[in-house]
């Protein structure tokens, strides 16, 4: 009975920080040509549903590009979602560049603006 309490309590474990975990593009990959080709972006959403979360390919705040199951947000204009290593989920910063979301979006569009996939300096953050 203690074993299999233990068994249970590492299995939920496991669960959690698969529900926070950012898996890295490959190398030179980024969101928004991956958003654009929609087989891989399609899979990994059947993943996070099984989650009941949505497939967010986003830019870390260590300028790494990947997939997290996330629920979706609601970005003010000028703004972008990232990955945010420390809290270990998505957080909103500033856009940087010329395209940047003029009006509300649903996280899950930040794809369609390269502003959200600019590198940060990390004083920035």
């Amino acid at each position: 009975v203690r074993m299999m309490k233990t068994l249970i309590l590492l299995f939920s474990l496991l669960v959690v920080c698969i529900c926070v975990m950012f898996e890295h593009l490959k190398e030179g990959a980024t969101c928004p040509e991956l958003f654009f080709s929609n087989s891989e972006y399609q899979e990994k959403n059947m993943e996070c549903l099984d989650e009941n979360k949505t497939a967010h390919c986003l830019i870390d705040d260590q300028n790494n590009h990947g997939f997290v199951c996330e629920n979706i947000l609601k970005i003010p204009k000028g703004k972008c979602p990232f990955f945010d290593n420390k809290k270990e989920r998505m957080a909103i910063r500033q856009c940087q560049g010329k395209n940047c979301p003029s009006e509300e979006i649903n996280s899950t569009a930040a794809v369609k603006f390269d502003g959200c996939y600019e590198e940060y300096r990390h004083d920035e953050l």
